[in-house]
């Protein structure tokens, strides 16, 4: 910013090297008294008459825009801000200015003026291009219908535009996503910025459909509005959920014979111990004992099969103990890991670990890694579950001893149908990777060939419950 002291008579006394920059002339051209200094005064203001305006008894600056040609011939607007400094007397001896350039800023103005009038005059044919637009468009301000374009009235199943005119978006978008509404507006008035979104709306015929679009604000009716263009995602969201399923119903296939195995186990142990009980004299409560953990152990198992096998409407978040629900996940996958010569091997604290989420879904993550891992050991080994907490997160890692992968295997995970299995269907990892991300946490993995490969999650933990949730 260029700062001088101005003499009440008009001449420059002391000046910064800024101020000499922006009015394109040196220091000794600005103190000495020619020609070229007085008009320059003259032309940004007539300081004289400006002294005798400000109070004498006052210090608070005066400001004022002047246009200001420099050297160069090109044309400046200076924002000056002008102050008397008083001798002890109280008594004006001096000017203090200070010159700030808005040139850039008044261009902008003026350009920013050019295009409202360039839209409002085009806003006609504007309105005609958007309605020849295959996809549906949306135009509101302050969460309230403006218009709709014939793709977006058949988008939601109106009529006419009088059906939605005036309609509040809270009204389109299903309450279920108000929160996501809530958040973008949150984010346009903090950096003024909207991206992408998907949203179920709930059209006027009652049917509920999945859209994905963006939102950019424009000018509409000389006010500042938004635009929202939108697709049709329904058909690829059920899709999605089809596939999705499809691969739960896989791997509760695959557990099948693990499972059916687990089972035999203890009722091989109920069948002897029944045998003892029917020849013995009185009955044994240490047997009935043995015989009613055995039972539990298959209905838990059993239970666990059914949940893997049919689909969840919904899913509440809860406190989840992460070394229980790991314990689970074990003991459902410890009768496949036995038919593959294979051992998993928990390595963990000796206290709770608690997170936030939905345990259904946590126990497909570590089902899907425990699979994996089993899959690429073909030679029996083991399997190690490592378990730590750093801060506020958990770390779970999955080792395996197995084939290992490349550096472009590693690369290519998660990408959909992509799989280093024969009968794959390269939707696990991607799943898993979804489930991990919409708790919070990420995945990462590494791997060395003819080794093994660890992945390992991270997700935040909670404070302990007050009181057990699982």
């Amino acid at each position: 910013m260029g700062m001088a002291l101005i003499s009440l008579d008009g001449t420059f006394l002391k000046l910064n090297s800024a101020l000499c920059d922006l009015l394109g002339y040196d220091e000794t051209e600005l103190t000495t008294p020619s020609p070229t200094v007085r008009t320059l005064l003259d032309q940004i203001h007539k300081f004289n008459s400006l002294g005798s305006s400000l109070p004498s008894t006052s210090t608070d600056p005066q400001r004022l825009e002047v246009d200001y040609f420099h050297p160069t011939g090109r044309r400046l607007s200076l924002k000056v801000s002008i102050s008397i400094l008083l001798d002890d007397n109280g008594q004006p001896i001096y000017y203090f200015t200070q010159f700030e350039n808005k040139t850039l800023i008044r261009e902008m103005e003026t350009q920013l003026q050019v295009v409202n009038s360039h839209l409002l005059e085009k806003e006609s044919s504007f309105l005609q291009l958007l309605e020849e637009l295959p996809q549906p468009v949306l135009i509101t301000r302050g969460g309230i219908v403006l218009y709709a374009n014939s793709a977006g009235l058949q988008l939601i199943h109106a009529e006419s535009l009088d059906q939605v005119l005036g309609l509040s978006t809270m009204d389109i978008v299903d309450y279920s996503n108000y929160e996501i509404l809530s958040e973008r507006r949150k984010k346009f008035n903090t950096d003024r910025t909207t991206g992408s979104v998907c949203y179920l709306i709930n059209c006027l015929n009652n049917q509920q459909k999945y859209v994905d679009g963006i939102t950019l604000p424009i000018i509409y009716e000389g006010n500042e509005a938004f635009i929202g263009i939108f697709k049709d995602i329904s058909e690829q969201v059920l899709e999605d959920e089809r596939l999705i399923q499809s691969e739960k119903l896989s791997t509760a296939g695959q557990l099948a014979a693990g499972i059916a195995h687990e089972i035999r186990n203890p009722l091989t142990a109920i069948n002897g111990f029944m045998k003892l009980l029917r020849s013995s004299e009185r009955m044994n409560d240490k047997y009935i004992s043995i015989i009613e953990s055995e039972l539990k152990r298959i209905e838990f198992i059993v239970n666990e099969l059914l949940v893997l096998s049919k689909p969840q409407t919904t899913h509440i978040s809860k406190p989840v103990d992460l070394l229980s629900l790991l314990e689970q996940v074990t003991t459902l996958m410890n009768g496949q890991a036995a038919l593959k010569n294979l051992k998993i091997l928990p390595v963990c604290t000796d206290h709770s670990i608690w997170i936030n989420g939905e345990a259904y879904q946590l126990k497909q993550v570590f089902i899907n890694l425990l699979k994996n891992a089993m899959e690429a050991m073909n030679h029996g080994g083991n399997i190690y579950i490592h378990v730590q907490t750093y801060d506020r997160e958990a770390r779970i890692s999955v080792q395996d001893e197995g084939c290992g992968m490349t550096e472009e295997q590693i690369n290519a995970l998660g990408k959909p149908f992509y799989t280093t299995k024969e009968t794959g269907t390269g939707l696990g990892y991607m799943i898993t990777q979804n489930i991990i991300h919409n708790h919070g946490g990420a995945i990462s993995v590494e791997s060395i060939l003819e080794q093994g490969t660890t992945f390992t999650v991270s997700i935040p933990t909670i404070i302990t419950p007050e009181e057990p949730i699982m």
